[in-house]
C-alpha cells in the first residue's frame, strides 16, 4: 500500500472553507426558523378551520395528513382513512 502524502496547509483554502461553513450554518438556521414559523401558522389555521394536522401521509409521504370529522386524509394524494 502506498502511503498518502501529508496534507500541506493552505490558509487561504481553510479560510474559504470556514466562510462557506459559516454561510451554510446561517442559511440552515434561517431555514429552521422559517420552518418553525410555518408549522405554527399551519397549526393555527387548522385550529381556526376545525382541522387537526396529523402525521406524514403513509401513502405518498409528500404531505402531512389532515384530520376532520373522524376522517384522516392527505391533501396531496387524496388518500383517505376513517378513524
Amino acid at each position: 500500500m502506498t502511503p498518502r502524502p501529508a496534507r500541506i496547509p493552505n490558509p487561504r483554502h481553510d479560510r474559504t472553507l470556514s466562510a462557506e461553513l459559516a454561510s451554510f450554518r446561517s442559511r440552515l438556521e434561517a431555514a429552521e426558523r422559517r420552518q418553525t414559523q410555518l408549522r405554527n401558522t399551519v397549526a393555527a389555521i387548522g385550529r381556526e378551520a376545525g382541522v387537526s394536522v396529523g402525521c406524514p401521509c403513509g401513502h405518498c409521504d409528500e404531505s402531512y395528513t389532515l384530520i376532520k370529522d373522524g376522517t384522516m386524509y392527505c391533501p396531496r394524494c387524496g388518500h383517505r382513512q376513517s378513524l
